[in-house]
């Protein structure tokens, strides 16, 4: 597990010698990222920005928002601090054209997840395999069953807090790690793992690079629910 417990302005992880290049930056001041084709997907902890993207379109986001917005090849994507004391996060998927969108952190997730966690599917993979941002909630007294990602996830802890951590077998020594609102973490391929908690919930926003979920020129809800001659043949 990588793992930054207090992250500074502009500190990354890079993981963009994976199969999905990917890089997540902790941003508390004004920043700016070099023109690029990619997709940024985001999450602010604390504060206001307001964010450009060189699309004739800016947005203004406050804790709580989470985001996903297209960069562009010929101007930089820039973050401007709108109040003191702010904290947001940007995951740049290279390569990937997403749909630009903000919104508001749901609360509890509306799925159920393994050992009575649950998500909600934030920002949805466009087509079949893409990538999606979800939010995973940790009640009280949690302890996961240990697992495994075939690709990178992507982590910032949004609330609570909670433990990390990799039991020791005979070919791993295992690791344990604590989290608490304002980390960034990434968890790398195949990498096992797992969360508790113990007196305290945990909120958590997911990035996955890839998905087995999505829409297909062949499988989508305005197909499926088309009906020639009146559902007649």
């Amino acid at each position: 597990m990588i793992l930054i417990p207090k992250p500074k302005h502009g500190e990354v992880i890079d993981m963009t010698e994976t199969m999905y290049p990917t890089m997540m930056i902790s941003i508390s001041d004004d920043f700016d990222l070099e023109p690029l084709v990619g997709n940024i997907y985001g999450f602010v902890t604390k504060g206001a920005f307001k964010i450009n993207t060189g699309n004739k379109r800016s947005w203004e986001v406050v804790e709580g928002d989470f985001f996903s917005l297209k960069t562009n090849m010929e101007e930089m994507s820039e973050a401007f601090l709108l109040q003191d004391d702010s904290q947001m996060f940007w995951i740049v998927r290279y390569g990937f054209r997403g749909i630009d969108m903000i919104g508001e952190s749901e609360k509890n997730g509306r799925l159920s997840y393994i050992d009575g966690c649950t998500d909600s599917l934030l920002v949805m993979p466009p087509r079949l395999g893409d990538p999606c941002l979800n939010y995973l909630h940790f009640p009280m007294g949690i302890d996961q069953t240990q697992h495994l990602h075939p690709s990178i996830r992507m982590g910032i802890v949004i609330g609570g807090k909670g433990e990390a951590f990799q039991k020791p077998d005979g070919k791993q020594k295992g690791w344990e790690e604590d989290l608490s609102k304002g980390m960034m973490f990434c968890l790398e391929e195949g990498e096992v793992h797992s969360f508790r908690t113990a007196e305290n919930y945990m909120d958590i926003i997911a990035y996955h690079p890839d998905s087995d979920f999505g829409p297909t020129d062949i499988d989508h809800p305005m197909l499926n629910r088309t009906y020639i001659n009146h559902g007649k043949g």
